[in-house]
């Protein structure tokens, strides 16, 4: 089952809704406050608008996902900026971060349904020469909205699981990433239970 970007932004909505008011303020994750976390998580929802507002690339430099991880994220990220937009976007959703959120996600929605899957997308500043399809970096986009949305329920103190499919296909865009650091090997052994301080040691027995 493909993962769906427009149901997972709906879900952040769902998930802030039950977020207490009195824990934004607080710990979110790192040196981010909650309300921060959650305003970084609504950039894998506003890029996506303002990535189709660029121009379309003539071609595709980066093929899948899973490079996208690696590329753009690994080898070309800076944890400051990142820091700092979060906070931005943290700051800019106001007092009403489910109404925002919900308008972010309607304003992203029909840009996707508009431009189509297989429509080339810029990434970020176009002068890194960093292109991909639109259905690979949507990919992207729910990966971050899972991995975020765990963490931001559990700042919250709520429970929240992500759809089935959004969180197989980040456990599989987290592994591919893990084997292209040289980690695979380590990564393979604490899902599989090999390492009894991750709490994964019956992961693997039978009747599991």
């Amino acid at each position: 089952m493909p993962v769906d970007f427009a149901s997972a932004a709906s879900d952040l909505t769902s998930l802030v809704e039950r977020v207490p008011r009195e824990r934004l303020d607080g710990p979110g994750l790192g040196e981010w406050t909650l309300r921060e976390l959650i305003g970084h998580t609504t950039r894998a929802i506003t890029t996506v608008t303002a990535y189709l507002e660029l121009p379309e690339p003539s071609e595709v430099t980066v093929h899948s996902a899973a490079q996208y991880l690696e590329v753009v994220l690994r080898q070309r990220g800076d944890d400051e900026a990142i820091m700092l937009r979060g906070r931005a976007a943290g700051s800019a959703l106001g007092e009403d971060l489910v109404g925002e959120i919900e308008a972010l996600t309607v304003e992203a929605s029909r840009a996707v349904d508009t431009a189509g899957l297989h429509r080339r997308v810029a990434i970020g500043a176009t002068s890194e020469g960093i292109a991909m399809r639109l259905g690979e970096y949507l990919r992207t986009r729910v990966f971050e909205l899972t991995v975020h949305g765990l963490d931001i329920a559990d700042a919250a103190g709520v429970d929240w699981r992500p759809p089935p499919a959004h969180l197989l296909d980040a456990l599989h865009l987290a592994a591919g990433n893990a084997s292209a650091r040289g980690m695979g090997e380590e990564a393979l052994r604490y899902l599989t239970g090999r390492r009894p301080d991750a709490g994964l040691e019956g992961v693997m027995r039978a009747g599991r």
